[in-house]
């Protein structure tokens, strides 16, 4: 805990000096998003899935001509250059569907160019919804364990940047296998690995906003239990003997004050974090079915490097099987990550409405029992969900769906191509 402190202030201080003065009076977990969020989206003007920027003059999201052309240009170079790289592929029959990296990597390709057609339609509702989001100044009015905010960060950093680095480690050491010439710098490994990067930019940004969302209610959850601890306390018969009327009266009205806060922070929070989703809700359910398809040939191309193996005694690389089941773990642990934040925040939010069951409102203000209500009410008709398109819901029985859909889909492409075999012998 020491350490953390340690490296904590560290970090702060440094970030400090490129910071603005009006942003260094900012709570650190406050400056740990803004770092995040800056970093994010320089990420998504590079990739050119986001033609706007921030404005400091006007202090807001605005669209930028200049930078809507970079992005058209960067989305008709690389739509350009894949399409005709495939099509040249295939024409001279270089592209063999038993190499599962160089396919899943170029699957991705259509969802890249899906991206970008659907986030610059609605790159205006964005740039109104960043707007209207007030995230630093609820950040700046709570207070967060410092364990917590980095548990939260670790965790994000590993789903960003360590799933990738994972990604493209495993292709060097395939691709030095295959091809011993090439370099881990070479243009053919930036070109492979290329699409599955820019093609979880989109899903990274929802990943990161529930990561924030959840801090939030968390700290919400964490106020609001000491909240509920003190008005329960003040309604014991020892309590209400000892203190006086008016005193019980102003303090109510203090909680109340208080619990009014976390209303509005709360319903801002649940609002904003489902509103999101639908700017994402393609790209997560179109990353979902190509990594489901993905998964589904990488192993069934495993299947058919054993069998070839027992069945017709032809030689198995074993090297190449495990650096094609890494690189087909990579997108379901991403999966896994996804569906974990995601139940993390459904579970709060359930907290929530349970430590407002525990208020005891039997000799609690009028003041008080009005802001309480209120509270439970907007917890109950928010109804937390997460369902990009209405299809799936974010939770933990996602994983188990599509574990058993590949387990289903291996199922009959195995009993198929056995039959084939054993019928032509």
């Amino acid at each position: 805990m020491r350490f953390v402190r340690r490296q904590t202030r560290r970090i702060r201080a440094l970030w400090l000096r490129f910071l603005p003065r009006q942003f260094r009076r900012w709570k650190h977990h406050s400056q740990l998003v803004f770092a995040c969020l800056s970093m994010t989206i320089v990420l998504n003007t590079l990739y050119g899935l986001y033609p706007g920027y921030f404005s400091l003059k006007r202090r807001k999201f605005v669209f930028s001509k200049v930078v809507a052309v970079y992005c058209f240009t960067v989305a008709v170079i690389l739509g350009l250059f894949y399409i005709w790289h495939i099509y040249k592929g295939l024409s001279a029959g270089d592209i063999n569907l038993r190499h599962t990296i160089e396919i899943f990597c170029y699957m991705n390709v259509t969802v890249c160019l899906i991206n970008f057609i659907t986030q610059w339609p609605i790159i205006k509702p964005v740039l109104r919804f960043q707007n209207s989001v007030p995230l630093f100044e609820v950040l700046n009015s709570l207070e967060m364990s410092m364990m917590l905010v980095w548990r939260a960060f670790i965790y994000g950093v590993l789903k960003i940047l360590v799933c990738p680095l994972v990604a493209y480690i495993t292709l060097i050491l395939y691709q030095r296998r295959a091809h011993p010439d090439l370099r881990w710098t070479s243009f053919a490994t930036v070109r492979t690995m290329l699409p599955l990067i820019v093609s979880n930019q989109i899903n990274n940004c929802f990943f990161g906003g529930l990561v924030i969302a959840n801090l939030v209610v968390a700290a919400i959850n964490k106020k609001l239990l000491g909240i509920v601890k003190e008005v329960n306390m003040l309604q014991t018969p020892g309590q209400m003997d000892l203190q006086k009327p008016y005193y019980r009266m102003r303090r109510f009205c203090d909680l109340a004050d208080e619990l009014d806060e976390l209303t509005k922070k709360y319903g801002l929070t649940a609002c904003h974090s489902k509103g999101y989703l639908r700017f994402t809700d393609w790209s997560m359910i179109l990353s979902m079915l190509m990594n489901l398809i993905g998964i589904t040939m990488g192993f069934y191309n495993q299947y058919l490097a054993i069998a070839d193996y027992y069945i017709n005694e032809e030689p198995f690389d074993l090297s190449l099987a495990i650096d094609q089941l890494v690189f087909l773990a990579v997108p379901f642990m991403e999966l896994v990550m996804v569906t974990r934040i995601s139940n993390q925040m459904l579970q709060e939010t359930r907290r929530t409405g349970e430590l407002l069951q525990r208020f005891d409102l039997h000799y609690a203000d009028v003041r008080f029992k009005q802001v309480a209500n209120a509270f439970w009410l907007q917890v109950s008709t928010i109804n937390y969900k997460l369902m990009p398109l209405g299809l799936l819901e974010l939770n933990t029985s996602l994983v188990n769906t599509v574990f058993s859909a590949v387990i289903g889909y291996l199922l009959i492409l195995i009993q198929s191509d056995l039959t084939l075999r054993f019928s032509l012998k």
